[in-house]
């Protein structure tokens, strides 16, 4: 069992852990099995229950340990950059910052909203993340008699993350509880490892403000060809409706001006430089002028009608 690290003495240099995951995972129930006590708020709703980054530690087999938990990063009420920038505190709750993120996974299939949480932690902490991650799969009594690596291998995908992280992987079955501790122990020597691989480094400040850089860069790289895109639909659109325009308009002023008839089908078919040659050679009275402008309106007019709602835009 874990004590109150506010009231405790003894215990090694302070170990410091990030609890991160999808809704739903077991990132909470993970936490307080790693300390014994229910440190963190736990339900089984089809809601998110932890909303904000929290807190807690305590000393656990000599180690004095600090647990930050996060929101899933699928959150059902947060919007996906308000969840990244709640994930950001647990480095400041964690200063000068974590030994490990614990990135839980729930044993089962693998769906679309797990294979994207593979991708979260490099989006949201960059890629020198990974030298401090375990993967923490929950739920291990669903795997019955299937050993771990055999059920993560099913998964190219997710094998190969894995093995992108430098503290590997761990199975925890919540529900034994203080029952069976021996499994956090053994989370425990195996985070002692990535620290000494580490040679006791952390993840930092300095290396979140590269992610997010990154991220600004790519989300404004993405917005400016968006932009870009948009820029050249315009003006496709604009030269569609112009070319839709004039075409109308010489129809209108052809059919007024009585050299080709009105209506499909009635009169003569003339090709277009015969038209404009034939009004062009054919004296034009006020009233056979006032006729060709009236036609060339009234087509005109039905193409800007089509066309109000972009105008108006």
């Amino acid at each position: 069992m874990a004590e109150d690290s506010e009231s405790s003495a003894g215990g090694s240099a302070e170990v410091r852990m990030v609890l991160l995951g999808q809704t739903g995972s077991g990132r909470s129930s993970s936490g307080n099995t790693i300390l014994g006590r229910s440190a963190f708020w736990s339900d089984v709703s089809p809601l998110s229950v932890t909303s904000r980054c929290q807190r807690s530690g305590g000393v656990v087999d000599g180690r004095s340990l600090r647990l930050i938990d996060t929101p899933g990063f699928f959150h059902t009420c947060l919007s996906p950059d308000e969840v990244r920038a709640e994930l950001s505190r647990c480095v400041e709750l964690s200063a000068p910052g974590p030994h490990v993120f614990l990135l839980v996974l729930r044993a089962g299939r693998v769906t679309r909203e797990s294979s994207a949480a593979l991708d979260w932690v490099s989006a949201a902490f960059g890629p020198q993340a990974l030298r401090f991650t375990t993967v923490l799969i929950t739920s291990g009594d669903a795997l019955r008699d299937k050993p771990a690596d055999v059920f993560l291998k099913e998964s190219e995908e997710l094998w190969e993350f894995v093995c992108s992280c430098a503290g590997g992987y761990h199975v925890f079955d919540n529900t034994k509880g203080a029952e069976e501790r021996s499994q956090v122990t053994e989370l425990l020597e195996k985070t002692d490892l990535l620290m000494e691989r580490n040679a006791g480094a952390h993840y930092t400040a300095d290396m979140l403000l590269q992610a997010d850089t990154a991220v600004r860069h790519t989300q404004q790289r993405i917005l400016g060809d968006d932009q870009e895109e948009d820029e050249e639909a315009r003006k496709r659109t604009e030269g569609l409706f112009w070319y839709e325009l004039l075409t109308a308009m010489g129809r209108g002023a052809v059919e007024a001006s009585g050299v080709m008839e009105k209506g499909k089908g009635k009169g003569k078919k003339v090709k277009a430089v015969q038209r404009v040659a034939a009004i062009a050679s054919t004296p034009l009275s006020i009233t056979s002028a006032a006729k060709v402008m009236g036609g060339a309106m009234r087509e005109g007019t039905k193409v800007l009608y089509k066309h109000k709602k972009m105008l108006l835009h």
